[in-house]
């Protein structure tokens, strides 16, 4: 490998779009080069590195051992350089064209969404604001390569490293419609088990917060309905005696969809704050600063219980 004083830098980032976007075309593309410019730079690239970086391997190319093993500190280093020119710069709402991206699972969404929007049109017009969703297990990569430049989401084994403040701390609750022949105002943990329910999840299989709570009760519950989104939930739940469990803050937010009454869940369930998730590497960013900022004053709150929503109203 040739010295780092005799490698064009301009070809690293050529380097991080091909690992990136899988392909010499691919990354022409996101790049906006011809192809031809991304093979040229690409054999410049294995000339720089002494190693083939890509191979072909059926339809694909897959990156070698040597790529796999500088690709992170290549992405810290182009992410470095790009925050520094973006930390010399002022950022002012007023007068930002801006664009984020805030990672937001569906559910999520509905809860902060909103309230984000509003308080952001009005600080700064001509910013663009984008609610991306994410798979868990790729909310750290999204973020260092600046895909996402603030995610929302609980905590978990991927979110270690990544720099994080608490946003809302929330309860499970249960749902049903109002008029359930078993159900009126509270549901103890007989009825709860007894009861067919329904589960929201984008996941194909897989428990969920409830099931672990259960589990540690040695005790299990029968799914009946599985959907793809909390929403499609909520109406399962207004026009059967199903029975849903979610967080109190998607409950108060799907109200206006169907009057569902939400109830205390009958056991406990270690609460999961949610959290705003950023990269070290945005940590000096003044817009990434300003909407941190922004996100933490207008979608935090105090733990959230079941109100008056909770009695059956007939």
């Amino acid at each position: 490998m040739r010295p780092i004083n005799r490698i064009d830098l301009n070809l690293l980032g050529t380097f991080e779009a091909i690992y990136t976007q899988g392909g010499v075309s691919a990354a022409g593309r996101h790049l906006h080069l011809s192809q031809s410019a991304i093979s040229h730079a690409l054999a410049r690239l294995r000339i720089a590195f002494d190693d083939e970086l890509f191979v072909r391997v059926g339809n694909a190319i897959v990156p070698t051992a040597l790529a796999r093993s500088v690709i992170d500190p290549v992405r810290d280093a182009l992410q470095g350089v790009e925050q520094a020119l973006a930390a010399a710069a002022r950022f002012d709402p007023a007068t930002s064209t801006r664009a984020f991206r805030i990672g937001l699972r569906q559910a999520n969404e509905a809860r902060v969404f909103a309230d984000i929007v509003a308080h952001v049109v009005r600080a700064a017009p001509g910013v663009t604001l984008a609610s991306v969703n994410f798979r868990r297990s790729d909310v750290a990569e999204e973020l260092a390569r600046g895909d996402l430049d603030l995610a929302i989401d609980v905590a978990s084994d991927v979110t270690v490293g990544l720099h994080a403040i608490p946003l809302q701390t929330d309860t499970m609750v249960v749902a049903a419609r109002r008029g359930h022949p078993r159900i009126a105002g509270a549901i103890d943990l007989i009825t709860y088990l007894a009861a067919d329910h329904v589960q929201a999840s984008p996941r194909r299989s897989g428990p969920g917060l409830e099931d672990e709570g259960l589990a540690a009760l040695d005790e299990t519950r029968r799914v009946a309905i599985r959907c793809q989104n909390i929403w499609s939930a909520w109406q399962v739940v207004a026009e059967s005696d199903l029975i849903l469990t979610l967080l109190g803050t998607h409950a108060a937010t799907l109200l206006p969809v169907a009057d569902n009454q939400i109830v205390p869940l009958p056991f406990e369930i270690a609460p999961r704050p949610l959290q705003l998730l950023w990269h070290p590497a945005a940590e000096r960013d003044p817009g990434n600063i300003w909407l941190r900022r922004l996100v933490q004053e207008h979608a935090s709150n105090d733990e959230v219980m079941p109100d008056a929503h909770g009695g059956d109203g007939g």
